[in-house]
């Protein structure tokens, strides 16, 4: 089995920003602009799960297993439409 490029490239766009704003919250002081750092990468997904009305159950969770609960399935999800275009395109050549 090879690996998607374009699903590759797709959850890089999303992992290393994602990654640099955990960097930057945890080298640094501010405990206010670490929660700010923290939350971009996730911010989304709380925002769709606040419309869906099951964020409240999200409440004692540390910040790495947000991350494992909410990051994971979003990488597994643009992996997995990178590689369909990707075999959409190679379909069309």
């Amino acid at each position: 089995m090879r690996v998607s490029r374009l699903g590759l490239c797709f959850s890089l766009i999303y992992l290393v920003p994602a990654i640099a704003c955990v960097a930057l919250a945890l080298s640094g002081d501010d405990s206010k602009g670490r929660f700010v750092l923290l939350q971009l990468p996730i911010g989304q997904q709380l925002w769709a799960l606040h419309l869906m009305g099951i964020r409240e159950s999200l409440y004692g969770f540390s910040w790495p297993a947000l991350y494992l609960l909410l990051c994971l399935p979003v990488v597994v999800m643009l992996y997995c439409i990178g590689w369909g275009l990707g075999l959409l395109f190679k379909r069309m050549a």
